[in-house]
């Protein structure tokens, strides 16, 4: 070695020679926040099975309960294992049937779902080694079964979170429960969906739902109802549409709760006469959004009255001391909308990044300033919920306009576990984990989803998990 140059440290036992000459020090991490604890995986998959477990104790029951064509005798996993096989899929945000195909079978997976679905290792058609169906039979079991009677799930859920009290805060004026109504596309298809269940292909490829959701606590949105919107049948030779579908779908809410009282919130689409003659042949309560456009007629008549009605005006801050925007308040009384009086509301909201008019529609009598900024900011600024919604299922992984199964039937029961695994994840995610544990509070809802399917594949659910008492929004 020359002289000149310094010495450097030994080498490694097994490692390269070390090298002469002057080298900088390792860089360090500089000094910053501590690192966040993860996602508890375990735990998040175990609160999934207190929810399902308390507050729907009938739910394998009514899935168990479906019309199952299978030969009994010949069959390996129960009719609840095959439908929990769809709602795993969506709840853990594989975003398609091959996600979750790949991992299905690793871990402790198979002895979780048995635990979900009620179908445990002692069932002797396990033959002592349970395992998870695949997707393609749990498809062809859905391609075969009522889509009408699977449909009748959600409701059926709905129920036990009434009797549960869930949504007794965010009636409106403690009396009327908020539904929304939307439409959106279920599912795309590239080259065209198969026609009358063969093989060759026509010009449709889009598939499109109506979706009705109950507002819950907290801007939580549970799915009630849907109604398929049928644009490509070509034995009805006939064009369908939102509106038409609502005229369905409200027959059917009305059947199914006939007493419950229900308040409409939707867009400006529905803002015309056969909707409001439904609300009215129900005694149902409607905040519908109005715009100049749909409506000229009941627009122009607001603005002519307007003059003549100078006290129907208030004004309401939002956030704290206004510090969020200002909005101002006008409305006029007994306008007409075809051949029903109505009520309309114009809301001109300022906020820091911009000003904006709204206007409603209403049936709720006796307006007053107070009875105003409910009725607009509790209902009817609360209609992008369902938007927001649609959003989520088609962009975090849970696989709206996804195609997983081209059958129409398949198709028609694959939307109604979604919205079963939609139901059971807004009570696991905002209804226990976010309001119990810091970190679930941080993490996104994707992160969450997928430690639910972590957390199965990662160890066996103990036999014996605590209650999980009442369920509440928000944090504490």
């Amino acid at each position: 070695m020359e002289p000149n140059l310094p010495t450097t440290q030994e080498a490694h036992p097994g490692g390269l020679p070390a090298l002469p000459g002057h080298y900088s020090p390792p860089r360090r991490k500089p000094a910053g926040r501590k690192s966040k604890p993860g996602i508890d995986a375990p735990l998040t998959a175990q609160a999934l099975v207190r929810v399902v477990r308390a507050v729907f104790p009938s739910l394998n029951d009514w899935l168990n309960g479906l019309p199952d064509p299978r030969l009994q005798e010949l069959c390996l996993y129960a009719a609840a294992h095959l439908w929990w096989q769809i709602i795993a899929t969506c709840l853990s945000r594989q975003g398609s049937r091959n996600g979750f195909d790949q991992q299905r079978q690793s871990g402790e997976a198979a002895w979780n779902m048995g635990a979900l679905c009620g179908q445990t290792s002692e069932d002797p058609r396990f033959a002592g080694q349970p395992t998870v169906t695949c997707s393609d039979n749990a498809a062809h079991h859905a391609s075969r079964v009522d889509p009408e009677l699977v449909a009748q799930i959600p409701a059926l859920m709905f129920r036990d979170l009434l009797a549960r009290r869930l949504f007794d805060g965010v009636r409106l004026f403690d009396r009327w429960y908020l539904l929304v109504v939307d439409g959106s596309v279920k599912e795309k298809c590239r080259q065209g969906f198969p026609a009358g269940g063969k093989s060759s292909t026509t010009d449709a490829r889009y598939r499109y739902v109506l979706q009705l959701s109950v507002i819950g606590p907290e801007g939580t949105l549970f799915p009630l109802m849907h109604e398929e919107m049928d644009l490509h049948n070509p034995q009805t030779q006939k064009e369908d549409c939102e509106l038409k579908s609502f005229q369905r779908l409200s027959q059917r809410l009305k059947k199914e709760f006939p007493k419950l009282p229900i308040c409409l919130v939707a867009d400006a689409l529905y803002a015309c006469q056969p909707i409001v003659t439904i609300c009215q042949r129900f005694d149902w309560k409607y905040v519908l959004t109005l715009k100049e456009g749909r409506q000229p007629t009941t627009w122009d008549e607001t603005i002519k009255l307007l003059p003549f009605n100078p006290t129907n005006r208030a004004r309401h801050l939002l956030g704290a001391g206004g510090k969020a925007g200002v909005q101002d308040f006008r409305w006029v009384e007994q306008v007409m909308l075809g051949e029903h009086q109505t009520h309309v509301i114009l809301s001109g909201e300022i906020t820091p990044e911009a000003a904006t008019l709204y206007a409603y529609i209403t049936n709720f009598s006796k307006l007053s300033p107070e009875r105003v900024a409910i009725v607009v900011n509790r209902a009817g600024r609360e209609r992008h919920l369902i938007e927001d919604t649609f959003n989520t299922q088609k962009n975090n992984g849970i696989g709206l306009e996804h195609v997983f199964c081209a059958q129409a039937t398949a198709s028609k029961n694959y939307y109604t576990m979604m919205q079963v695994a939609q139901i059971l994840w807004i009570l696991t995610c905002r209804g226990c984990l976010q309001r119990l544990y810091d970190w679930a509070r941080r993490a996104t809802e994707q992160g969450l989803a997928r430690a639910v399917w972590e957390g199965l594949r990662a160890a066996r659910l103990p036999p014996h998990l605590p209650p999980l008492g009442q369920i509440r929004f928000g944090f504490t």
